[in-house]
């Protein structure tokens, strides 16, 4: 992703110390901090003045790649896009790093090498990984501002693709992408979110792209937005010395590359084999198999990574990774891939990326961040257990199955995999392919309660909450790995967002780590002054007591996607007491909206002495349209207006005597 713009480092980072003032800077530098510049908006934070890329491929298919970026700094908060990450690795080497700034008042600076510092990668999970960045801030780096560096980096011989990220954050005035190849060499370009443009030729076979005034892409105040990686306009070059492919074509080429790069570490040995058919020992059905070699790979191998040179790329044996019992994401495909083997059921890799959007049928890329399996099913297996299922073009139907997520079962996908692309390998039947949008009941949360209200307006009551699916993950993770302090603190997170005061007691939990079956949570809480007092006589009281189904929205005209973030079902089922020597005055109206994409419905009733709550909220889509965020308000407007809505009990008047 673009340097400094995209790269993703938790750092809190000094400036550099006293640079070097220099009077002279680079031309190119020099000209695009001189350049006269449009009219901004007030609020922008930063502009990108110039972006400029070149990668040079050497006949042995060894690249080099030249990079150069100039970013002015307009307000505080653009601080952030002043700080320059380059990473590198063992095979990404990295030859030169320069980097200068001029400060708001004019000065300019050149910092040293001794002032840019080296981080690692701290990702989630990973206990060794060779890539690094070098990272520094550079003085002068406030309103006013302007940053600029050049990187040369050697690129590895297996990799035949780069990217042009020319969208970011923040506008962009002029951005340009060279190609230098070999004589006789021959590219491929594919575009996503821009209309394709032709390159120039600066010398046979060097090609250059260049394209100016390119909007950011800010989503600090955008509601329910998808990433911006997602979002952003790109191409991608493929280059090679042979003839390139066209058409699907193109995604068969990469997936059978990933294919013969991966496959053979999936031979597995006598003990990969044994262990397999231990474990389905006496399971004749197919269903049966699969879960209890999925269950093995979610609990006894461990996500952990050692990625160096091309392991972030290619997995490790399939043997290393039982012995070790650990291995990330691609590590433990390739050990499901060899166990499944053992007991006769076909599988392979699905290459897919956590970021809904960024893999695109239009765009033939090895870019990817995950990888998960595609389980082969027979032609004539049904099990409605069984629902992320895809059929490729061959006709072949598979099951998608995330081995590393640990409390998604089998039969299920992640809701952060669903409804995106991935790269099915296949050797030459390697294709991209839709990942299935799980129906609304797959995804499921049940909550009832019982709640006595006290005259005082405190109420007491006992709470069940049944979970499955994705909304079920966070709370099995909780209570699985967790002690009973942050398990207390998970329950009590959930309640502040309908509870100002309030204590939970007496939680349990069961089912946790049984995934086929509904996560059960129980617990019982007490609110002060839940129910207000107006006057003497009359006592509101909310009926929705628990959990807000609320999404963010704003009035702002919308631009982008809304990310809806999953399909599910949300039921609730409330029962107040009313106090003794009360009765009931006022109900809110029942509700029932259906915008297409979700149904809301809920209803309060009441008798002589309780208080009925139920509602249902159903979401059928991931992702919308812009033009339908005048249906999203609507929807989310009504939602707010029911959770807040008040019954009114009034108190009795006792008869005169």
């Amino acid at each position: 992703m673009n340097r400094s713009l995209f790269f993703a480092v938790a750092l809190s980072l000094m400036p550099a110390g006293p640079a070097v003032a220099k009077n002279s800077l680079p031309d190119w530098v020099l000209e695009a901090a001189n350049a006269k510049l449009a009219q901004y908006p007030p609020d922008t934070k930063a502009i990108v003045l110039l972006e400029d890329k070149m990668l040079t491929v050497q006949p042995d298919g060894k690249a080099i790649e030249r990079y150069r970026t100039v970013i002015k700094i307009l307000r505080q908060q653009g601080r952030r896009y002043a700080t320059v990450i380059v990473p590198f690795s063992k095979d990404y080497k990295l030859n030169a790093l320069h980097v200068w700034s001029i400060g708001p008042d004019g000065h300019q600076y050149t910092v040293k090498d001794d002032q840019i510092r080296v981080v690692g990668n701290d990702a989630w999970g990973m206990l060794y990984v060779d890539e690094q960045a070098k990272v520094v801030v550079p003085p002068g780096a406030d309103p006013g501002g302007i940053v600029a560096y050049e990187s040369e980096q050697i690129l590895p011989s297996y990799i035949k693709e780069e990217g042009w990220y020319f969208q970011n954050p923040v506008p962009t005035v002029h951005s340009v992408f060279e190609l230098n190849l070999p004589a006789q060499w021959k590219y491929y370009a594919a575009w996503l979110r821009h209309d394709p443009q032709e390159p120039s030729q600066v010398t046979p076979n060097h090609w250059q792209w260049k394209l100016e005034d390119i909007p950011g892409i800010d989503l600090d105040h955008v509601p329910m937005a998808p990433s911006e990686q997602s979002l952003a306009g790109r191409m991608v070059v493929h280059f090679s010395a042979a003839d390139p492919p066209e058409g699907d074509a193109r995604w068969a080429e990469i997936g059978n590359w990933y294919d013969d790069l991966a496959s053979p570490r999936t031979e597995g040995p006598i003990e990969v084999v044994s262990m397999a058919k231990t474990l389905t020992k006496g399971s004749s059905d197919f269903t049966e198999r699969i879960q209890k070699i999925a269950q093995f790979m979610q609990r006894d191998i461990r996500y952990v990574g050692i990625e160096i040179g091309i392991g972030g790329l290619q997995p490790h044996p399939a043997a290393d990774v039982f012995r070790n019992r650990y291995g990330d994401c691609k590590d433990k495909v390739t050990l499901m891939i060899t166990m499944l083997s053992a007991v006769g059921v076909r599988s392979t890799y699905v290459l897919v990326d956590t970021s809904r959007g960024v893999i695109d049928p239009q765009l033939p890329s090895i870019h990817a961040n995950h990888a998960i399996a595609a389980i082969e099913l027979p032609e004539s297996y049904h099990d409605p257990q069984m629902e992320a299922i895809v059929t490729a073009k061959t006709g072949q139907r598979y099951l998608i199955f995330d081995p590393t997520n640990e409390y998604i079962p089998i039969g299920l996908l992640p809701s952060y995999l669903q409804g995106g692309y991935g790269i099915l390998v296949a050797s030459k039947n390697s294709q991209v392919i839709l990942l299935p949008t799980l129906k609304p009941d797959s995804d499921l949360v049940q909550r009832s309660a019982k709640f006595e209200l006290a005259d005082d307006g405190t109420l007491k009551g006992a709470v069940t909450e049944a979970r499955f699916g994705s909304s079920a993950e966070h709370l099995r993770r909780v209570f699985n790995e967790l002690g009973t302090v942050k398990q207390h603190e998970a329950i009590e997170d959930a309640l502040r967002d309908s509870l100002s005061s309030f204590t939970v007691q007496s939680q349990t939990a069961s089912n946790v780590a049984d995934l086929e079956k509904k996560l059960l949570l129980n617990y019982d809480v007490t609110a002060q002054s839940y129910a207000r007092h107006a006057g003497a006589n009359l006592l509101l009281i909310r009926p929705r007591v628990l959990s807000s189904l609320e999404w963010p929205f704003n009035q702002e005209p919308r631009v982008y996607p809304i990310d809806l973030g999953q399909t599910g079902t949300w039921r609730d089922s409330f029962e107040v007491s009313i106090p003794a020597g009360y009765e009931v005055d006022d109900l809110p109206d029942p509700i029932n909206i259906d915008v297409g994409f979700a149904t809301y419905r809920s209803q309060v009733k009441a008798d002589s002495t309780m208080l009925y709550y139920k509602r249902e909220f159903v979401v059928k889509e991931l992702e919308l349209a812009p033009q339908k965020y005048i249906e999203y308000r609507r929807l989310e407007a009504t939602i707010a207006t029911d959770e807040n809505n008040s019954a009114v009990l009034k108190r009795k008047i006792s008869p005169s005597p």
